[in-house]
């Protein structure tokens, strides 16, 4: 597909559709959990998904702009958009880093290193993706500005949305993820240890909190799976000279991919569906046992130290 060409209509709709219905999906799980008195998340579990809706949200800016050739986007439009484009990406792969790094201190008692629950460091996993989003961004913006490169700054081959035609911010832009998954991908294998080295102390949990723990983990290998997969074929398009062309399409799956893995059925249900009588297990203070969104449980329920 040359650069000049818009994607066809099909193409376009679809890619559309599947960004806002993205963002509605990962609003609703964030709504779900923030408006709810039924669902209980941590700090860094919000982190995390905000950054995926912001994810989501950059990809819209361009609407009404992706069809006809002579219909531009304002420069500064499509700087704003381009630097989100690929600062959003780290930031993402940071905020489920420092998800990652939550669950490795919630297991604390068992790894004898109490110390690592500090406050300083509980707000420093919810700072560090906004940092990364901010600073990923601005460079991006530095980088075409300072080296006179705003005529760069351009739709995508079938006008999804703005990038930059240089390779550098893309190559920035996948340095940092790779960087995350490496921090991400150690401490997930440092929590499966001690889970392992550890399953005496966890049989002697009863069988919801027990399977909280697993049922997040594997929840966490998959999202690993995933940002793997999407880092992949962000590097195999490197070199391409349409870049990613229309490949462009599956982008916005990611988020839907994220909100299937920790989103909850029941979890919705059981807020949404207000009016339907609840069972005794479904009150208030007996939520973490209820919830299938076991990441709550996970540090609601801390694990006596032996």
């Amino acid at each position: 597909m040359g650069t000049s060409e818009p994607a066809s209509f099909g193409f376009l709709v679809l890619f559309d559709t599947v960004t806002v219905l993205s963002f509605v999906l990962i609003a609703l799980i964030l709504a779900t959990a923030y408006l709810s008195k039924y669902v209980h998340r941590r700090m860094a579990w919000y982190g995390q998904m905000v950054q995926w809706a912001i994810y989501c949200m950059s990809y819209m800016l361009l609407f009404g702009f992706q069809g006809k050739s002579n219909s531009e986007p304002p420069k500064a439009l499509c700087l704003f958009q381009a630097s989100l484009i690929y600062a959003c990406p780290p930031a993402c792969a940071v905020g489920s880093t420092c998800f990652m790094i939550d669950f490795y201190m919630s297991l604390s008692p068992l790894h004898r290193k109490q110390s690592l629950r500090v406050r300083k460091l509980d707000m420093l996993l919810v700072s560090l993706p906004w940092i990364t989003l901010f600073g990923a961004a601005l460079q991006v913006v530095l980088y075409t500005l300072v080296n006179q490169r705003l005529s760069t700054v351009a739709r995508s081959p079938g006008y999804f949305f703005c990038n930059i035609s240089d390779p550098e911010p893309t190559i920035v832009s996948v340095a940092l993820v790779l960087l995350a998954l490496v921090a991400w991908f150690y401490f997930e294998i440092q929590s499966g240890l001690i889970m392992y080295h550890n399953r005496l102390e966890f049989a002697r949990l009863n069988y919801k909190t027990s399977q909280g723990y697993l049922s997040l983990y594997i929840r966490s290998a998959i999202l690993t799976a995933g940002t793997i997969t999407g880092t992949g074929i962000s590097i195999y398009c490197l070199p391409q000279i349409n870049g990613m062309g229309t490949w462009s399409v599956a982008l916005p799956f990611m988020p839907i991919f994220v909100a299937l893995v920790f989103g909850t059925q029941k979890d919705m249900m059981r807020v949404w569906v207000f009016w339907k009588q609840r069972t005794p297990e479904e009150n208030p203070d007996y939520t973490a046992q209820s919830s299938l969104a076991l990441d709550e449980m996970l540090l609601q329920y801390p694990i006596p130290a032996i």
